[in-house]
C-alpha cells in the first residue's frame, strides 16, 4: 500500500518520497511518520514583554538555553491517533472527528499516551505511573511519575515524553515575539471562541 502509480512506483501517500517510500518529502518534518518538526537548540527570551496584553505576572522575561535539540509533533494528537493505541475515545465536543485533536485528556493520560506511543514503536517508555486508577482516556488518575532512563532525566528517555515548559514556549514562538504562535491575530492561527463555532476542528487547517 506504500506505492501507487501504473508502475508502482510513486508513493501512495505524499508526505514521503523515496525508492523505498520511506523520506519524508519535506525536509521540515521527520519522524517514521514524517509528522515530527526537528527543534535546534538555541538561547532564547523565555515570558513576554510587559507591553504584551493579557499577560500574566508570572511572564518576566528571562533567558533560557535549550542544550539539545529535540523533536516535536507538528500537530496535536488526533482522535483517530489516540483511539489506535488507547482504544477509547475521550472527546467530548467533536467525537467521531477522526482528524480533529482529541480533547478531555489529562495530565496522566498524557503521559500513558506517550508510553503508549513508545511501546507502539518498539521503544523503552519514559514514564512509570504509580498509585494509578482508572483507565487512560476514561478516568485515569495517578499519585506519582518516575522518569525510567538511567540519568533519571526525561531528556535520555528513549521513548516518547512530553516537552518541557521550555521546549515548548521556544517551539511555538519560532524565534518570534508575536502575541500568538504565528500571528499577532488569533483566528490566522488558531480556532478559539469567536470563530470556532464552539466545536474542535480538524488540525493543520490554520496558518503555522
Amino acid at each position: 500500500p506504500k506505492f501507487t502509480g501504473d508502475a508502482c512506483d510513486e508513493c501512495s501517500d505524499p508526505k514521503f518520497t523515496g525508492d523505498a517510500c520511506d523520506e519524508c518529502s519535506d525536509p521540515k518534518f521527520t519522524g517514521d511518520a514524517c509528522d515530527e518538526v526537528l527543534v535546534a537548540a538555541e538561547t532564547f527570551t523565555m515570558g513576554s514583554p510587559p507591553s504584551e496584553p493579557c499577560r500574566d505576572d508570572d511572564e518576566g522575561q528571562h533567558e533560557v538555553t535549550l542544550t539539545r535539540s529535540f523533536s516535536l509533533k507538528a500537530t496535536e494528537v488526533t482522535q483517530a491517533e489516540w483511539e489506535a493505541l488507547m482504544g477509547n475515545n475521550p472527546s467530548g465536543m467533536s467525537p467521531g472527528c477522526d482528524d480533529c485533536p482529541v480533547e478531555e485528556v489529562n495530565w496522566w493520560e498524557a503521559l500513558a499516551f506517550a508510553n503508549a506511543l513508545s511501546t507502539a514503536e518498539g521503544l523503552a517508555e519514559c514514564y512509570t505511573l504509580s498509585g494509578c486508577t482508572g483507565t487512560a482516556g476514561v478516568d485515569l488518575l495517578c499519585t506519582g511519575v518516575t522518569v525510567t532512563s538511567t540519568s533519571g532525566s526525561p531528556y535520555d528517555c528513549e521513548g516518547y515524553r512530553l516537552p518541557t515548559e521550555a521546549e515548548w514556549e521556544y517551539a511555538a514562538r519560532a524565534g518570534t515575539d508575536l502575541l500568538y504562535a504565528g500571528s499577532d491575530t488569533v483566528g490566522d492561527v488558531a480556532w478559539c471562541s469567536s470563530n470556532s463555532g464552539s466545536t474542535t476542528h480538524p488540525v493543520a487547517t490554520k496558518d503555522p
